[in-house]
Order: structure tokens, then C-alpha cells, then sequence
């Protein structure tokens, strides 16, 4: 019931519309510049479907009934006027909706495209079975066409628009706004009435309120000014036979009145597009900078560990963050407007761009705090002062840390100091009458006079070794002692040939090596030079330890030692053992003091974790460094890398 409604509504409709229409036709009554039933069935069907063409369909039929009387000619223009319109009522919803306001300039084009094209389907459609029904001659056929294109496209550029912009909600109408749009109201009559029904003007004079409907109103209003201009010159040109366009045949008048309806039509529609484009734009730029300075205030708000303040040109306070609150002890209403920072501050931040130290400051209660403080100047694009940007930040708790740090770093140095000067001092102490001891076990384990039997010789050897050995700890504990106290350590650089490191280390460790079954070897690479540029006794102390070490910790395998040159020309010997082995995690351990893979190792193998210590600071000093790889269970390799050529003369480093 209601679809009958609707379908008898946009009959009576496009029946009035088209009645009134040919009131402004040109003699005989026909032919008309602007076709407002086209736009009507088209806003008609965009909005409530296509579903509303039989309305088309009866008002078009009745409307051409009343003109001649034809039911088979009525028939057949109302059937073209019908598909014209379901036709362009599709490709326009397909491609925009139902555009009660065009939003783009880009829209109002697509528009006028589907329009200008889909205004062909009426004339063409019935003007052809017309043409078969009553013969007409080819160049009146051609007019008749163009005439009812450009009727039916005007219309529909000029009446779709108002009619759907009137269903769309429109600007907020105060009495101001009121009262302006009765003043342009009464302009534009007036101004209608100096270029058309008194011909004292031209036609671009009417521009101006186009670009005042789009600039002031929007497009509902551009489309109610389009149709009154559009109305007003069809009247004045075809019936008062006054205005620009008269006073020429009529279908020259027909054609310049099609061109100024169009573009009059086009231009407010484009204009009023492009204004709301440009408002959109603006309203989305302006919510964005409206978000980004809500969510730059949150973030500002939420640092608690950060005073963040804003001071103006005269620094004084402008904002004040949660941060500078907890800081400082004042609310924002207690600091807002008054001066925050020193002068000399604001005069460098000025002049550098920005000021930054650290200082103790004064809280609220009158307690002091070690802040780090960086303010920063803040210019317009063209170098403007507008204030200064001030971070500050409580490091009381880490001035104190420090402190703390420096008064335990200065304690533990002077313990340190004295306890490498007690090691130095004892190990002097010590080796004096050690060295006497050693002396007389030579002696009597030597039994120059024969008068001791082997039994005693042996224990005056035995007495003798234990003697070097602790002579050994000693001196050990000597070189830790200068190491760690920072005292010099002589190194005598010279020509070390590998032979006679081989020799001398296969010497000293053959016949350990047998007396616990293991197989020694040591190898000189290929591409090795005859000698190398180093201190040549600190190079065998790093090398015999490493190997000791080797042969004390494999019960069962072999200890090796490979020499081979490397790439900018330096040296590398690696000591491989296939004895315990250490675990990643105490692999960095056995280099410290006193420390071994774990406390079983000392009890099990002895020794007083020294020897690594020692040597990794003697490669340090020899210019090149110490690295282990080692696995539980199957071996390590210590790898001391030297360099070949070491250029330093002999001196104390």
C-alpha cells in the first residue's frame, strides 16, 4: 500500500513538474532548455529505489496524453523516460549512493558523467519507434534528439541535486544566519532581475552569489540559487523575449541557455563540493591536532619520574606535569605564572638553543635535591621566541650511589695497596732465608765430600725441590703483587727462536709426561719463521705454566703444543690437553686469583690458582692475549696469541 503511495506521489509529481516545465517552452510549446521531471524521477528513485519507475512511467504518459492526445506516442516517450531514469538512478547508486551532498569535487564530476550519458536512453529510445511511427526528415529527427538531451540532462543536473540535498540535514539556522540568507535571497532576485528582465547586466554578475551559497550556506542552498537563476532566465528569455540570450533564433537561445543552466548548475555543485572537502579536511586535521594534544598531555601528565614544564618567553610558568609536582612539592595552581628558572639558564638556552647541567636544587620544604636540568628554547617557524621547553630530573638516589660507590672504590683500593705491598714485603722477607735453605740442600744433595750415603742424598734433593717449588710460589706471588699494585714489569724484547722454545720445553716436560704415560708432543707449523720479537722468559713462563697445568689435570691421553703463524702477522700457541676439563660457566673463573674450576680441583691436583692469573696478564703485557676452549670430559686448549715483530725496545711497562 504505501509502494502505491509512493508511486501515485512521484506520478502527480513528474506530471505538475512536467506541466509547469511547459510553460517555458519554446513555441509551439514542445521544446524546453531545462526538463525538471528528469531530475525529479531521478532523486525519486535514488532515494526510495528503483522499485518507484511505474510512477515515472503514469506521469510521463499523462503529462504527453494532455499534449496531443497519442496513447501509442505517450506510451512510447514514457517508457524511455522510465528506463532513462532506472537506468542513470542505477549507475549513480553503483557509483556514489544516493549522494544527498557530494563531499568530493571528484563526485560532482562522476555525477555529471553517469547524467550527460544516461540522458541519451530517453530521446533514443522513444524517438526512434516515433520516427518509424511518423516519418520525419533526418535533420529534424537529429534536433528533436539533441533538444530532448539537453532538456533531460539539465534538468536532472539541476532538480536531482535540490530535491536530494533537501532530504539532508542542512546548516544550523540562527537569526543571523537567517537574516543573511533573506538578504542574499532579495540580492539575487534583484540581480536576476537587472540581467534578465532588465537587461542591464551580464550574465557573471550572478556568479558572485554562487560562490556566496557555497561559502556562507552549502550545497542544499547552491542548488536552491542554481534552479532560481536557472527558472528566472528560461522565464525572461523565452517569454518576456528580454536578457542576454534573447533576440537570437530560438534554437540559439535553446543552446545558450542550455550552456549557462549547466554551468551555473556544475559550478555550484563543484564549488559547494570543494568547500566541504576542504571543511572535512580541516575537521579531521583539526581532531587530529585536537587527539595529539590530548594524548601529548596524557603522556606528560603520566611521567611521575620527570619534571616537565613549560615556561613562556619571560620564564614564567605555563604548564606544570604530575613530574614536577612530586619533584619539586608544588601544585600547579601554587607555580603556574610564576618564575621557575634562573636567568643565566634562560639567557644560554636562548643564545645556544638549550642549557643543560647538573646542580643540587631547592624543593618546596626547603630541602635540596641533585637534578639534571635541560631546558630548551622553543621558536616559531621564522625564529620566534615563544618559551622554553624545562626537564628536570630527581638523581638524588644516584648522587648518593655514587658517592657510596667512590668512598667503597677509594676503601677498596687502599685494602688492595696493602695487601699487594704485605705479599711484596713477605715475599722479600721470605726468599732470604729461603735462599740460604736452597743452598745448603745444593750442597749436601751435590755430597762433594761423599760422605752422606744415598739415602740421605735423596733427602737432601727432595729438601732441595720442595725448596724450588715454594721459591716458585714466592716468586709467583711476587709478580701477582706487582701486577695488581700497578708496579713495573721488566721485559727484556729480543730474538726468541722457536727452536730453542721447543728444546727447552721439551726438556723440562719429556719426562713427565712419561713417568704418567701421556704422549707429548710439540709441533711447529708449516710457514712458521725461524724466530719471533718478544721477551723470551716471559714467553716460557706463560708456556711452561700452560703446559704444567696440562700435564697436572690429564690423567690419561696426551698434552700438545702447536705453533702457528697467523693472519697480521702474529703468532699463536695453543696448549691442548685431553684432561678434565672446564665448564663454560668456570671457565672465566680460572683466571681470577686464587681460583680454580671448584674446590675439589685444588685438593685433588693442588696448586694455588696463580699460574693463569699470571699468565693472562703477562700475554697482556707481551702485547697479545689468552682464550680457552675447553669441554668437561675432553680436554681444553689454551691459545696465547702473540704478535711476531714486538717493535717496544727493552723497558719497564
Amino acid at each position: 500500500m504505501r509502494l502505491a503511495g509512493l508511486v501515485a506521489l512521484l506520478a502527480v509529481a513528474y506530471f505538475a513538474a512536467a506541466k509547469v516545465s511547459l510553460l517555458a517552452a519554446i513555441p509551439p510549446g514542445y521544446a524546453t532548455a531545462i526538463w525538471p521531471p528528469s531530475g525529479i524521477a531521478l532523486a525519486a528513485l535514488l532515494l526510495a529505489g528503483n522499485r518507484l519507475w511505474p510512477g515515472v512511467w503514469l506521469g510521463s504518459f499523462a503529462a504527453n496524453l494532455t499534449i496531443e492526445g497519442a496513447l501509442l506516442a505517450s506510451a512510447i516517450i514514457a517508457t524511455g523516460s522510465s528506463v532513462q531514469s532506472f537506468a542513470v538512478a542505477t549507475m549513480v547508486r553503483r557509483s556514489l549512493g544516493a549522494p544527498r551532498n557530494f563531499a568530493r569535487a571528484r563526485e560532482v564530476l562522476l555525477f555529471v558523467g553517469l547524467v550527460a550519458a544516461g540522458a541519451t536512453i530517453a530521446p533514443t529510445v522513444a524517438l526512434l519507434p516515433l520516427a518509424a511511427i511518423y516519418p520525419l526528415p533526418g535533420a529534424e529527427l537529429a534536433a528533436n534528439w539533441w533538444t530532448w538531451w539537453q532538456g533531460d540532462s539539465c534538468g536532472m543536473l539541476v532538480f536531482a541535486p535540490l530535491v536530494l540535498s533537501w532530504t539532508a540535514p542542512g546548516i544550523a539556522w540562527s537569526p543571523r544566519k537567517a537574516l543573511e540568507a533573506a538578504a542574499f535571497t532579495v540580492a539575487l532576485l534583484v540581480a536576476c532581475q537587472l540581467v534578465f528582465g532588465a537587461d542591464l547586466g551580464r550574465t557573471f554578475v550572478l556568479m558572485p552569489f554562487i560562490v556566496w551559497a557555497a561559502f556562507r550556506f552549502g550545497q542544499r542552498e547552491v542548488a536552491s540559487a542554481s534552479a532560481v537563476i536557472c527558472a528566472l532566465s528560461l522565464w525572461y528569455t523565452l517569454h518576456a523575449d528580454v536578457g542576454p540570450f534573447a533576440g537570437v533564433p530560438a534554437n540559439q537561445s535553446l543552446l545558450l541557455l542550455v550552456a549557462f543552466v549547466a554551468t551555473v548548475a556544475v559550478t555550484g555543485l563543484m564549488l559547494s563540493a570543494v568547500l566541504g572537502q576542504l571543511a572535512a579536511a580541516r575537521a579531521e586535521l583539526e581532531g587530529r591536532v585536537s587527539r595529539s594534544e590530548q594524548n601529548f598531555r596524557l603522556i606528560v601528565d603520566s611521567v611521575v619520574d620527570y619534571a616537565i614544564v613549560m615556561l613562556d618567553a619571560r620564564g614564567r610558568v605555563a604548564s606544570w606535569n604530575a613530574g614536577a609536582q612530586r619533584i619539586y612539592g608544588y601544585a600547579a595552581g601554587e607555580i603556574v605564572g610564576a618564575p621557575l628558572a634562573p636567568q643565566h639558564e634562560l639567557d644560554v638556552a636562548a643564545r645556544d638553543g638549550h642549557f643543560e647541567e647538573e646542580n643540587w636544587r631547592m624543593r618546596k620544604d626547603g630541602s635540596a635535591f641533585w637534578a639534571y636540568v635541560v631546558v630548551t628554547a622553543v621558536r616559531d617557524p621564522g625564529g620566534e621566541l615563544l618559551g622554553y621547553a624545562k626537564v628536570v630530573r630527581d638523581l638524588t638516589e644516584r648522587k648518593r650511589a655514587e658517592q657510596a660507590l667512590v668512598g667503597a672504590k677509594v676503601a677498596a683500593e687502599k685494602a688492595n695497596e696493602a695487601k699487594s705491598q704485605f705479599l711484596a714485603n713477605m715475599s722479600h722477607e721470605l726468599r732470604t732465608p729461603l735462599n740460604s735453605l736452597l743452598i745448603l740442600a745444593k750442597l749436601l744433595a751435590d755430597n762433594a765430600a761423599g760422605n752422606l750415603d744415598a739415602k740421605q742424598v735423596r733427602f737432601a734433593q727432595t729438601i732441595y725441590g720442595s725448596g724450588n717449588d715454594l721459591l716458585a710460589l714466592i716468586n709467583d706471588l711476587l709478580d701477582l703483587a706487582k701486577i695488581e699494585s700497578g708496579a713495573v714489569t721488566a721485559l727484556q724484547m729480543g730474538a726468541v727462536r722457536f727452536e730453542e722454545i721447543r728444546a727447552d720445553l721439551e726438556r723440562t716436560f719429556r719426562p713427565a709426561a712419561q713417568q704418567k704415560s701421556l704422549e707429548f708432543s710439540i709441533e711447529l707449523a708449516p710457514g712458521l719463521p725461524a724466530a719471533m720479537r718478544t721477551d723470551g722468559t716471559r714467553l716460557k713462563q706463560v708456556l711452561k705454566n700452560l703446559i704444567a697445568n696440562a700435564l697436572k689435570f690429564t690423567q690419561r691421553g696426551s698434552v700438545r703444543l702447536r705453533v702457528a703463524p697467523l693472519e697480521a702477522r702474529s703468532v699463536a700457541f695453543a696448549v691442548t690437553d685431553t684432561g678434565i676439563g672446564i665448564p663454560r660457566e668456570k671457565q672465566a673463573l680460572v683466571f681470577e686469583p686464587f681460583q680454580q674450576a671448584d674446590g675439589g680441583t685444588a685438593r685433588q691436583y693442588g696448586g694455588t690458582g696463580l699460574g693463569l692469573t699470571i699468565s693472562r696478564e703477562l700475554a697482556r703485557l707481551l702485547g697479545g692475549e689468552l682464550r680457552l676452549e675447553s669441554e668437561p670430559g675432553r680436554g681444553s686448549t689454551f691459545t696465547l696469541t702473540l704478535p711476531l715483530a714486538d717493535e717496544r725496545a727493552s723497558a719497564a711497562l
